[in-house]
């Protein structure tokens, strides 16, 4: 069993996964810029994508850096040319799966032209369709949090991000009147944030099979729907209420 291993105190900027490099990682995150070109970016990416297969099929704490070398099929002193530890690997593959499930959310210009609802399912089916595809390496990553305390630090963060990013939106909504003024958006965006991440779980990863993809979507939408009671055009009762 891996020892757990104690979060940095630095102060320094953090990545979009909420890590904070520090010592020799933080050494060589900056050496490693100055690298990132031609073929030392290539070998650098290889290593990358061959340690997330690996983590990807085989977990995170029974891999080792040999695996990662024979999947990318390069040497092990290739691999501390470039990265410290299998965390240091994970930590970056996590920022990117983060980047990448955060620009799932952002809003699209056309989604302005929509009604609540509608940009509402259109983001929701942007989110299943990066769940399905980074999901099984984002679990990885809270399964490291067990043992590693920065990454614990991050998994938190990112919840609490993605908590008080749903609590902006139902305020937003409650300021047009299309959604109920008297629901706490704060304990509502975490119900909502948790419902949506254990059903893509279950969906893509844990193994349900007893329904289907278009099924959970529609009753994830209307689940949103009715939390908070959104409206495709504004209540004029609650606009009144709140004037």
């Amino acid at each position: 069993m891996e020892e757990r291993t104690s979060r940095s105190s630095g102060g320094g900027p953090r990545t979009r996964g909420g890590w904070t490099p520090a010592g020799t990682a933080e050494l060589r995150r900056t050496e490693g810029a100055q690298r990132r070109t031609g073929r030392g970016e290539a070998a650098r990416r290889q290593l990358l994508d061959a340690a997330r297969r690996v983590f990807e099929r085989d977990g995170y704490t029974g891999v080792g850096i040999a695996d990662i070398v024979r999947e990318a099929g390069v040497s092990q002193g290739s691999f501390y040319t470039y990265f410290s530890s299998k965390v240091e690997v994970l930590r970056e593959l996590m920022d990117e799966v983060v980047a990448t499930m955060d620009a799932a959310l952002v809003t699209r210009p056309d989604d302005e032209q929509l009604d609540p609802v509608s940009a509402l399912e259109r983001s929701n089916q942007r989110y299943m369709e990066a769940y399905r595809g980074h999901g099984r390496l984002y679990v990885i990553g809270e399964q490291l949090a067990r043992i590693d305390d920065e990454a614990a630090e991050a998994l938190h963060r990112r919840r609490r991000n993605d908590v008080e990013r749903v609590a902006a939106t139902i305020r937003r909504w409650q300021a047009r009147g299309v959604a109920d003024p008297t629901i706490d958006p704060v304990p509502t965006a975490a119900v909502l944030v948790t419902l949506t991440r254990h059903l893509c779980y279950w969906l893509y990863i844990g193994g349900d099979d007893f329904y289907d993809e278009d099924s959970a979507l529609s009753a994830l939408n209307a689940t949103w729907i009715r939390t908070v009671d959104l409206r495709r055009r504004p209540n004029k009762r609650w606009l009144q209420d709140g004037s």
